[in-house]
């Protein structure tokens, strides 16, 4: 759970992160369990700069390596971030690999295809966090609403 003394947290989000393939190349990654990361050992990971998010950027990071795939920022300190369409483009997409959702509400390029990894060794998560000592019913109202955590009426 993320946060300081003195702070509550509650898990609002869990998405299990899937693999980008080039389509042409999705039917001999994925089996009927999905793609096994190991597989992708020879391509480099598409990501995002560590100083976005540290800590998702390291599990993320150790994930991938403990796989076999390179990991590596791929933009430099000063460098504006690309959008994901962008670094396909950019990098050919059947030399990297790029996560993502599978309910991301932005469009594929042409030639790409959404791939669950084998046993969703990706899922990220995102919490609410607020003053431990809080007494404000909005706030309240608020985290019962996000709170994925409890069954809801």
């Amino acid at each position: 759970m993320p946060g300081p003394p003195g702070f509550d947290a509650v898990l609002t989000v869990e998405q299990a992160l899937g693999i980008l393939p080039a389509t042409a190349i999705a039917s001999k990654l994925a089996g009927p369990a999905g793609v096994q990361l190991h597989r992708l050992g020879n391509l480099e990971w598409l990501g995002f700069q560590r100083a976005e998010a540290p800590a998702w950027h390291d599990q993320v990071t150790a994930t991938l390596r403990s796989h076999g795939i390179s990991a590596r920022d791929q933009v430099q300190s000063g460098e504006h971030a690309l959008i994901a369409e962008v670094k396909f483009c950019h990098r050919g997409h059947w030399e990297s690999v790029h996560l993502r959702p599978p309910d991301w509400p932005v469009s594929l390029p042409d030639g790409v295809i959404w791939c669950p990894p084998a046993g969703n060794p990706l899922v990220r998560r995102t919490w609410a966090v607020w003053l431990a000592g809080s007494q404000r019913r909005d706030v309240a109202a608020l985290i019962a609403a996000l709170d994925i955590t409890t069954d809801k009426p």
